[in-house]
Formats: structure tokens, sequence, C-alpha cells
């Protein structure tokens, strides 16, 4: 491989000060923020989650029209999850 080339993976690579890799989780205001685009209204909670060793945003909007929408949000991925409303 050519050096030019390696430098610039190396350059792809988001680091930390401490050399450690960049963390890549949604933060919970970026989902907030991905919330209201799909749902706009006002959030009446927003909090993190941790389940099994995995973090979720867990987001309730009171939409325009009157109903409050929930929204789960992976961290790790960043997808919106589907949850059976039955617990």
């Amino acid at each position: 491989m050519k050096p030019t080339a390696l430098i610039l993976l190396a350059l792809s690579i988001p680091l930390l000060s401490d050399g450690t890799l960049a963390d890549r989780r949604t933060s919970l205001e970026q989902a907030v923020s991905e919330a209201r685009d799909r749902h706009p209204g006002r959030v009446l909670s927003a909090e993190t989650q941790r389940r099994n060793g995995r973090e979720s945003h867990n987001i309730r909007i009171l939409t325009d029209d009157g109903r409050v929408r929930r929204l789960h949000m992976d961290a790790e991925s960043g997808r919106f999850e589907r949850r059976d409303r039955r617990r």
C-alpha cells in the first residue's frame, strides 16, 4: 500500500487525545432532535436507559394533534426501534 494511502486511512479513523477510538453512539440530544423531526410537538421526557448491556434513548413527545408518541432509539446504531405496546 502506498504511504499516502496509509496516511489517509489513519486520518479517517477518529481518535481521542488518549488514543482510544471516538465514541460513535448517538447522544440523547441527537435522538431528541431526530424524534422531533419525525413527530413535531413538545418533548415531554427524554432519558437514556441501559438494558442487557445496551443503551437506548426513550423519548415521549406530545404531538401537535394531541397524541403522545413514545419513541425508542438504540444508542449504538442510531435506529428507532419498534416495541410491542403490551408489556
